[in-house]
């Protein structure tokens, strides 16, 4: 089964507060891609609650506001997390590797050769090109830095869909300009928190960070897919 159908029998299922178990059992798929795609969801579509050592889920009424504010603070929690978890690596996390060194002219199949042999003579100033630019790049010998930034990427990614749904509930009349407005806005200040608060207690990697999500890690140019959402 395609994890967009898993995905909305999930949703059919959770229109009232259902336990996972009792999803899983409905749906007839792999109990742990099941559970997984459930935590996925929650909570930019469903809600959660624990009734003794049962996790219950129900969909999320994104009209209301107070789901809304659950679901913002579920997000700012998870994000403040992940910030206190990369305080337990020395600083800094990061250290430069071999940059990307760009020359005018550029060079080429035409001047690859030239270009070795100027550069074998004086590293620092090949004759006949001229230095355009030099970027760093960064890396890190600790792979849980990687993926708790990684997983940050997943959690601010939220509150950019909670600003498209707030902009196309407004769009449709759902709900009021004001509140699209004050839910945009908060989510903005959110991002921006967040952001200040990351680059503020990592100054010597602040460089390193601000590159990792710009341009992703060791350039690999990430695309920032919000995915499918519902209104």
């Amino acid at each position: 089964m395609r994890y967009q159908e898993i995905q909305d029998q999930i949703w059919e299922y959770a229109h009232d507060w259902i336990h996972k178990s009792a999803i899983h059992d409905k749906i007839k798929c792999d109990k742990k891609r099941c559970f997984d795609i459930i935590n996925l969801m929650i909570p930019t579509q469903l809600k959660e609650k624990k009734v003794g050592n049962r996790i219950f889920v129900k969909r999320i009424d994104t009209t209301k506001r107070a789901e809304f504010e659950n679901a913002l603070t579920f997000q700012e929690n998870m994000l403040s997390q992940l910030r206190d978890y990369l305080k337990n690596y020395p600083k800094p996390m990061f250290y430069e590797s071999h940059p990307i060194v760009h020359y005018i002219p550029a060079i080429t199949h035409l001047n690859i050769k030239e270009f070795r042999k100027a550069l074998k003579r004086n590293p620092k100033n090949p004759k006949g090109f001229k230095l355009d630019e030099e970027i760093k790049i960064w890396k890190t010998r600790k792979s849980n830095v990687k993926k708790a930034l990684e997983n940050m990427r997943f959690y601010y990614s939220g509150l950019l869909i909670f600003i498209s749904r707030s902009i196309l509930q407004k769009s449709l009349g759902i709900i009021s300009t004001k509140e699209a407005n004050i839910r945009i806005k908060k989510c903005e200040i959110a991002l921006e928190k967040h952001f200040n608060i990351l680059l503020k207690e990592n100054p010597k990697d602040s460089e390193a960070i601000r590159q990792f999500h710009e341009f992703g890690y060791l350039f690999q140019n990430p695309i920032y897919d919000l995915g499918k959402f519902r209104i």
